[in-house]
């Protein structure tokens, strides 16, 4: 019996909640058509909330910007083609040097290189060689005599040339020494660098670029780095007219003066190009600009009423649209809520 009485309590429960809650949902619905309508009937008579901007001219100046590490107008860089230890160093850092100049020296005695008797076989060539022009001269030998010593004296100093090349090393040009590893006594492997010479009077700036920033670049076009707070001008050297098939990019050198020494060769600076300038422009944010079928509009706030209003658009950088046409000084632009409007749509202004 006292089942029967707590099974029946328990479904009358359950049949009252399920009523509450059908009810509360009935009201729900109501209450959501309720507010849409109101919403609707608000905009419908005292218009749609926007935001707007006035035109105003204003300067527009668009620039390209990379990163470069400086470089001497004219750089080389010599490394080493024997692996021995360093007998004598005869520049520092900072010193000017000539093409041509020795600036290191290796022990002549190594025994990979056999320098004294390439020297030795250089010598009595050098002298047989004089020899049998003078007898050729005198009608004394044959010309083939004559031509077989001559190229045996031509290997012989080429190739005692070239050892001294290797051992006492010079700079392929004129210019400052930049950079400098090693010191006397220290020993070094095949291929280390020796020393960087660099002309520093001015500074090269290598950069790469896509084929679509190339199109607005040309030789002599002004550049310029920032550094330590200052700014310093430059121009473009040269533009290469084929893409590196590594980067897919074109190679882009400028050059700075540098007659101060304030700038230096490693140095790393961002690259910045003005490529496109108008004192007088109309800008605009990119957010109020609406595309249908091709063409821009954008919305004017003309009085309570939205305004359709096409535009010709120019040039772009992040937010900022220039616009060519279709737009005045004074004119109203509606910044928000802009896709909640049609062309004549009531609007309530909220600056």
């Amino acid at each position: 019996m006292k089942r029967t009485i707590i099974s029946i309590t328990i479904s009358v429960f359950l049949a009252i909640s399920i009523m509450l809650l059908l009810q509360s949902c009935g009201n729900g619905k109501k209450d959501d058509a309720s507010s849409n309508q109101s919403i609707e009937s608000i905009q419908k008579k005292e218009g749609i909330p926007v935001q707007t901007i006035e035109i105003k001219q204003t300067e527009l100046t668009l620039d390209l910007k990379y990163l470069s590490t400086l470089m001497g107008s004219k750089q080389a860089t010599v490394v080493s083609l024997v692996a021995d230890k360093i007998e004598k160093v005869r520049s520092r850092v900072g010193s000017r040097v000539a093409e041509d100049q020795i600036i290191v020296e290796f022990p002549i005695d190594n025994p990979a290189l056999q320098f004294e008797q390439a020297k030795l076989s250089y010598e009595n060539f050098k002298k047989t060689y004089e020899r049998m022009k003078t007898l050729l001269q005198a009608g004394e030998t044959s010309q083939q005599n004559y031509d077989n010593i001559e190229t045996q004296y031509l290997v012989a100093k080429r190739n005692y040339e070239s050892l001294k090349q290797m051992l006492y090393v010079e700079s392929p040009i004129s210019g400052t020494i930049v950079e400098m590893p090693y010191e006397e006594g220290e020993k070094v492997k095949l291929g280390d660098k020796l020393f960087t010479v660099a002309q520093i009077d001015r500074l090269k700036a290598v950069f790469w670029v896509t084929d679509q920033d190339l199109l607005n670049l040309k030789n002599g076009m002004s550049v310029t780095i920032e550094k330590n707070d200052r700014v310093y001008k430059g121009k473009i050297t040269e533009i290469s007219l084929a893409q590196d098939q590594v980067r897919k990019a074109f190679k882009i050198e400028a050059e700075f003066p540098n007659r101060n020494r304030d700038l230096f060769v490693g140095m790393t600076v961002d690259v910045r190009i003005p490529f496109y300038s108008n004192p007088q422009a109309i800008v605009i944010p990119r957010s109020s600009l609406l595309q249908q079928g091709g063409k821009y509009y954008v919305y004017l706030a003309v009085d309570d009423t939205a305004q359709l209003q096409e535009v010709k658009i120019g040039k772009s950088q992040g937010d900022q649209v220039e616009i060519f046409s279709g737009l005045q000084p004074g004119d109203k632009i509606i910044t928000e809520s802009i896709n909640l409007l049609s062309d004549g749509s009531k609007i309530s202004v909220h600056n």
